[in-house]
C-alpha cells in the first residue's frame, strides 16, 4: 500500500466525478477549501459507493483489488493501478479507480 502524496486528501470532499472515453475527472475540495482536478488516464474501470459528497480520509494505491480482478477476468491484457479513496467516516473504501496513471492540478 502506497499513500498518495501529490495533493492533500485527508478531510477533503469528492465534489464531482465525470467520465469520457478513457479518462475520469474527479473534482476534489481539500481541507483548505482549495479545488483540485484529478485526471485519471486510460481508465479501465471504476467502482464507488456514496463517493460524491463524501469526506475522505486517504487515498492509497493497491495492485490487487476486487475491481482489478474483475477487469482481468474480462480482458487479461488490461493491467493498471487501483487508486482507492477511503471515507473519513469508518475508513471504508468508497471509490476505486483502475487506471494507468493520473495528474493532479489546483484549480483557480
Amino acid at each position: 500500500m502506497i499513500l498518495f502524496q501529490n495533493f492533500p486528501v485527508s478531510d477533503g470532499i469528492i465534489e464531482k466525478i465525470t467520465c469520457e472515453r478513457e479518462n475520469l475527472f474527479l473534482e476534489f475540495l481539500d481541507w483548505q477549501k482549495q479545488r483540485w482536478l484529478i485526471t485519471f488516464e486510460n481508465v479501465m474501470g471504476f467502482s464507488g459507493i456514496g463517493a460524491v459528497g463524501a469526506e475522505t480520509a486517504e487515498i492509497f494505491i493497491e495492485h490487487m483489488t476486487p475491481l482489478s480482478i474483475k477487469v482481468a477476468m474480462i480482458d487479461p491484457s488490461e493491467v493498471g493501478t487501483s487508486y482507492c479513496f477511503t471515507s473519513a467516516r469508518g475508513g471504508d473504501v468508497i471509490l476505486t479507480i483502475l487506471a494507468e496513471g493520473y495528474t493532479a492540478k489546483k484549480l483557480i
